[in-house]
């Protein structure tokens, strides 16, 4: 009796344990942030009006990881209003962050400082880079590791 005890409550943590993680899939509606700025403010998702939004999840030695956020921080300009992209770092400290941001000195990227890693949990990410393009609150393309320039590019172009 005492083995169904222990096997029931091992079902039911379980269960819970799967109830937490989205999976942040293509269709599904985009999870909320829990990030903030270099500067420690709060950011959320729902307070940008720009209908297409970029998440990068990056970390610092990722070469990979660093590649797409010099040319979309380019891209962002000619598309002003429109578009918004965010580098969330779910790995490193502040001031790792801070000298990443400082070095590259985007003008359009927004470096974010991932809470508790939460938002990694909540898109699921489980490696760097991975891109999350979302419109109109929905999630429309998931990239799993470096992808060219130009396809990156052509599908942000196709959604705006």
């Amino acid at each position: 009796m005492k083995y169904l005890y222990i096997f029931i409550a091992l079902l039911l943590l379980n269960a819970c344990s799967f109830e937490n993680h989205k999976s942040a899939k293509i269709g599904e509606v985009a999870a909320e942030i829990s990030a903030k700025n270099l500067l420690g403010n709060k950011i959320n998702l729902n307070d940008d009006k720009n209908n297409l939004k970029v998440l990068v999840f990056f970390q610092n030695g990722c070469s990979s990881c660093l590649k797409e956020l010099p040319y979309l921080d380019d891209f962002i300009q000619n598309y002003p209003n429109k578009i918004s992209v965010y580098a969330i770092n779910s790995a490193n400290d502040m001031q790792t962050i801070q000298s990443l941001a400082k070095k590259f000195d985007f003008k359009n990227v927004k470096i974010l400082k991932d809470d508790l890693k939460i938002t990694h949990d909540r898109y699921a990410v489980f490696a760097t880079p991975t891109t999350i393009i979302i419109k109109n609150g929905i999630i429309k393309d998931r990239i799993l590791g470096e992808t060219p320039w130009e396809n990156l590019k052509s599908k942000l172009i196709s959604l705006l």
